[in-house]
């Protein structure tokens, strides 16, 4: 059960930063700031909240944030420096994963057509470890998408780790047609996508990697970095797709959102998964 001291100290929170930095235009917009906060107090260590309590603190918040209060609110001075950071920690994140972006492009992309939605969520879990919620993600994407111009990033003095995430970018998506089969597979495990947020380790996907790559059907040529970052990919985009923003649903309703996620999801594969050439690095 949420307090209501972790409660009134998230909307004054929400307050705090929508006074000092923007004013949400959106539910959206205020729960994607409720959650990085969140998300930012997880990562350093000064709040303990259970994942299935997350979305739903977010969401009480979301209910009770008014625009109109926001210019009469009070900031306290430790309320104040917790968003301060948090929107540092956010900027910063911005940056590396636009310089990123911008490294990828100049080095690898600079005369393609590029999906920068479906980039930018490659690069996120490259530079930063804390699994994010969806509409953390999709304001970061956002963000990103609007900074980001061709011919700067043609252009721009790349820094050696951006570089260096850049190279690692390159080489996990030449195997974009394994982490889709493992993402397949893990979707076939209705256990496994009814689990809370956060719940899928590393080493189960990792276990279900090693054992597609000991079918001997196909031949693989990926080296064990590769896999690592396939792994890390695949962790977090599962996770991903099991936060959610919406209010909270019967177990009916999310057993069939899960299923109809999964099937479209499966249906959309079917057509692609080519076995003969399934593993052969993308042009």
């Amino acid at each position: 059960m949420i307090d209501s001291a972790t409660e009134k100290s998230l909307l004054e929170s929400v307050n705090a930063y929508a006074k000092r930095f923007e004013i949400p235009k959106s539910r959206e917009e205020v729960l994607a700031i409720a959650n990085s906060i969140l998300t930012f107090q997880q990562k350093q260590g000064t709040l303990a909240i259970a994942p299935e309590q997350f979305e739903t603190l977010s969401q009480q918040v979301a209910d009770q944030f008014k625009v109109e209060d926001v210019a009469t609110s009070i900031v306290e001075a430790n309320i104040d420096e917790l968003v301060q950071n948090v929107s540092q920690w956010r900027q910063a994140l911005d940056n590396q994963v636009l310089n990123t972006l911008s490294a990828y492009v100049q080095k690898f992309q600079p005369n393609q057509n590029l999906d920068l939605p479906e980039t930018i969520l490659s690069i996120i879990p490259m530079v930063e470890n804390v699994q994010l919620r969806k509409l953390e993600v999709d304001s970061l994407i956002q963000r990103v998408s609007s900074k980001f111009d061709l011919q700067n990033a043609l252009t721009q003095v790349i820094d050696t780790d951006a570089s260096a995430i850049a190279q690692n970018l390159a080489k996990i998506l030449q195997y974009k047609h394994l982490e889709d089969l493992l993402k397949e597979n893990l979707f076939s495990d209705r256990n496994l996508l009814n689990q809370p947020i956060e719940s899928t380790a590393e080493s189960l996907v990792n276990n279900e990697l090693a054992k597609i790559l000991g079918d001997q059907k196909v031949k693989f040529d990926i080296d064990i970095d590769a896999q690592q970052l396939i792994v890390k990919q695949v962790t977090f985009k599962l996770n991903l797709m099991q936060s959610s923003a919406a209010p909270p649903k019967s177990n009916e309703e999310i057993a069939k959102q899960l299923d109809d996620e999964t099937n479209s999801f499966m249906a959309s594969r079917k057509p692609q998964l080519d076995f003969d050439n399934l593993f052969q690095p993308s042009n």
